[in-house]
């Protein structure tokens, strides 16, 4: 199943709750914008790719930002919507890799929540990264976050808890190959008090984060910082 096609018939539907607190964690990423510098200084427009729910979004319209939130899938941008009453936040039905849908003039991108990964290709991140440069200004930020999946785990390892209550349960199991690991999302979601079973999978890509620091200098970039939190890792870049 391609990533996009995963979201629309599994995760989506649960991926607000899978996230855990809305509030807790934007403000979270709001803290990392902010203490590492990224607040208006140019045309005050940001670009957020992968946008999701709207963690960084909102994280990035509360600072001051005018925010054009592009996500391939309608189920998340209108939990985003509704999350984004008064502030300045412009929704974007299209895929990140079609860049001319949401091309306009912004002092900052951001890629983040894991979204570089679920692309097919390194080539095609390679391909992005470059397109990216050319969109920025003179001074404009690029900011990535993505989860660093070279180190193969094995055995019991490879099954990932995510979060439970007492009407659902998501864990995650994890298939390595060659460059990508299978991720597949199982969902037990009771119903009727009977527990009923959903599986999905997709594939992710194995990227270090030298690997993706080369491929920013390559294009043009000068990485600026490097944060690894919960696992994560976080890369701001500037042009």
């Amino acid at each position: 199943m391609s990533v996009q096609s995963h979201y629309e018939n599994h995760l989506a539907a649960f991926y607000a709750w899978m996230s855990g607190n809305f509030e807790t964690k934007q403000q979270e990423q709001q803290e990392w914008f902010a203490s590492r510098g990224v607040l208006p200084r140019g045309n005050k427009t940001a670009i957020d790719l992968g946008a999701g729910h709207g963690l960084q979004s909102v994280s990035l319209a509360k600072l001051g930002f005018t925010v054009f939130a592009v996500d391939f899938n309608q189920h998340l941008l209108s939990d985003l919507n509704a999350r984004a009453k008064g502030l300045p936040i412009r929704t974007v039905l299209a895929n990140l890799k079609d860049v001319p849908q949401y091309a306009t003039e912004a002092e900052l991108i951001t890629c983040m929540g894991d979204t570089l990964t679920h692309l097919e290709n390194i080539e095609t991140v390679q391909t992005l990264i470059g397109q990216w440069f050319d969109l920025l200004p003179a001074g404009g930020r690029l900011a990535l976050s993505f989860r660093d999946l070279t180190e193969e785990l094995f055995g019991e390892q490879r099954f990932i808890p995510i979060r439970a209550d007492d009407d659902r349960i998501h864990t995650c199991f994890l298939e390595y190959a060659p460059g990508y690991v299978r991720v597949y999302d199982q969902l037990l979601e009771k119903s009727n008090g009977e527990w009923i079973q959903k599986v999905s999978s997709y594939r992710k890509l194995r990227m270090g984060a030298d690997f993706v620091k080369e491929m920013l200098t390559g294009a043009g970039f000068r990485v600026v910082q490097h944060d690894v939190i919960a696992r994560m890792q976080y890369l701001l870049a500037e042009k």
